[in-house]
């Protein structure tokens, strides 16, 4: 299973992704067919349950892009069932300690890096249709597991979470760490923007990965210039909303 952090002749590349809230499988289908690397499938703020993730995780497949899916919650049941559904790369929110980190990954990971839960016969899984023992490597090596990094409490801890092995990396929230910092949605706050790219250049220099969801903006490039590899910068509702709202200003009532 390819890295999806390489591209097609093994060298790094960023993944770019978008958001597709509405939980529609033509607009997940449509988001990777564009060339998005990734699209994110929304469990945390989202309606999506299990049956639906594993649809949207086969329409980003189908049309070459990586499934992400941000949990409810790093609980077990919600680890192996979103990975179990084909999710290659997980985001979950709100872990604030090594301890939460340490727990995501021995659900997630197969041993001898986690104790994830035995089950070959799910899309996650390839159906059971190759040998286990070399399913479960290529599946230790297919998965990204990402820890958010949403509180200062996180940001404080966060050299202790980047210690703990079979983590991919650290996504950064700055919208949930800007409420934090009571500084809400100022996504220009010079607090705000220290701790991300601290984060940031601390999960480089540990040789992991960073993520970010936030719009594009100074933030974001400066994200991208500390070494963000994983980007989030927009998503159906929010672009909609802006696409038809211009729209509608156009058009005149009478």
């Amino acid at each position: 299973m390819k890295d999806a952090f390489l591209d097609d002749s093994g060298q790094p590349r960023r993944v770019r992704g978008v958001t597709v809230n509405a939980g529609s499988p033509v607009l997940v289908r449509l988001a990777a067919q564009i060339g998005w690397e990734a699209v994110w499938i929304e469990m945390e703020h989202g309606p999506s349950g299990f049956e639906r993730v594993e649809a949207l995780c086969t329409a980003a497949e189908a049309g070459g892009a990586l499934p992400l899916v941000r949990l409810p919650d790093g609980e077990r049941h919600h680890v192996l069932r979103a990975l179990e559904s084909g999710a290659r790369i997980l985001v979950v929110p709100m872990v604030d300690d090594a301890d939460h980190a340490r727990r995501v990954v021995e659900y997630g990971m197969y041993a001898p890096v986690g104790a994830r839960g035995f089950n070959t016969r799910t899309p996650g899984m390839g159906f059971g249709l190759a040998d286990p023992v070399e399913a479960m490597a290529r599946a230790n090596e297919g998965t990204h597991l990402f820890t958010q990094v949403e509180t200062v409490r996180a940001v404080e801890n966060v050299d202790e979470i980047l210690q703990v092995e079979g983590l991919s990396g650290i996504f950064l929230g700055p919208g949930d760490l800007s409420v934090n910092l009571g500084v809400t949605g100022q996504m220009t706050d010079p607090r705000l923007r220290e701790m991300v790219l601290s984060c940031i250049g601390k999960a480089k220099a540990a040789g992991l990965h960073a993520g970010i969801f936030t719009l594009p903006g100074p933030l974001l490039e400066a994200a991208m210039e500390a070494g963000c590899d994983l980007v989030v910068c927009g998503g159906d509702v929010m672009d909609l909303a802006r696409a038809w709202t211009r729209l509608l200003e156009e058009i005149p009532g009478r």
